[in-house]
């Protein structure tokens, strides 16, 4: 994430950023008594009314995705940003590092330790510690790629490989791919083995003995077909593929226009090498509409200008 969201107007999360921000209020009025009537007494009062805060703030944080805590955090002033962030818990910190803007993110990176960071970059997966491989220190970066497994460390050096704007930037590796020669009750028994599936799951990806994609397997097939048929007779082999090097505003616009949830990413021989869902796709379609709008203001704005100097020549 690039560029920050807001915080809608009479949403419920500008409810919880309001209890927020009167918690840190009401613990820098606290904090401004005791500075001025120092003693043992007032100090055990700010201790109390610390500690009552904190719990009602580590509350109302507990509450909040993720991605709702991102915003919270990118619209709270260096110092109390800092305050609340010290109070996500730390198996959520990953998360939420990949959510907030470019700058923020730098800011909270800034106030962890290397162990701290290491621990948060661990929660993730290869294609998202890629998201933020920029950001991390060498030595983290290293240490991490250290404790993968040979997969996973590839995963990482092929996300890092391709530029912001190419498909392969935004590659998920989590994905279900089956055989076409086998069964729709065998993939049935397959898919009952996992805990669950990969978010964004509509449907899985065929492969040939050679991990050449061939097809895709609708999910909601599995369902009206009979377990007996095969997956190679009932599989859509015109299935909508993209290549890592394709660009990322034209592949948003096809998943956009075709209504697309998750295509297969495949290299230039056709082997399946990861995927792209909609997730993505709906961030760069925002940025590029925020983009445009900003594009149209500060074209208004030289109108403008153009407007009123030619009005004062003309005068």
């Amino acid at each position: 994430m690039s560029e920050p969201e807001t915080i809608k107007v009479g949403s419920p999360l500008q409810g919880h950023l309001a209890r927020v921000v009167e918690l840190l209020r009401r613990q820098r009025v606290v904090e401004e008594l005791a500075h001025r009537q120092a003693g043992a007494s007032t100090e055990l009062v700010d201790n109390l009314v610390h500690r009552q805060n904190q719990v009602e703030l580590q509350r109302e944080i507990d509450l909040l995705h993720p991605a709702d805590i991102a915003l919270v955090l990118e619209a709270l002033p260096t110092d109390e940003r800092l305050e609340v962030w010290n109070l996500v818990k730390a198996d959520r910190d990953g998360e939420t590092l990949l959510e907030v803007s470019d700058a923020v993110r730098e800011s909270l990176l800034a106030d962890m330790d290397l162990p701290e960071i290491l621990a948060a970059a661990e929660q993730l997966d290869a294609d998202e510690v890629a998201d933020l491989a920029e950001d991390l220190p060498d030595d983290v970066l290293h240490e991490l790629m250290q404790r993968m497994d040979v997969p996973e460390r590839e995963q990482l050096r092929s996300a890092m490989s391709y530029d912001d704007d190419q498909v392969g930037s935004l590659m998920d590796f989590e994905m279900v791919s089956i055989r076409e020669d086998v069964s729709l009750e065998v993939v049935l028994r397959y898919l009952r083995r996992f805990d669950e599936l990969p978010e964004h799951t509509d449907k899985i990806f065929v492969v040939n003995d050679d991990n050449r994609l061939t097809g895709v397997l609708p999910i909601k097939w599995l369902l009206v077909n009979d377990p007996s048929r095969m997956v190679g007779e009932l599989m859509a082999a015109d299935a909508n593929t993209f290549r890592p090097e394709d660009d990322v505003n034209e592949t948003a616009q096809a998943f956009e226009r075709y209504d697309i949830v998750t295509a297969p990413v495949v290299d230039s021989e056709g082997r399946l090498i990861g995927r792209v869902t909609i997730d993505a796709m709906v961030d760069v379609i925002r940025e590029e509409s925020e983009a445009e709008a900003r594009g149209r203001v500060g074209l208004r704005e030289e109108e403008d200008i153009f407007a009123s100097v030619w009005s004062s020549v003309r005068n």
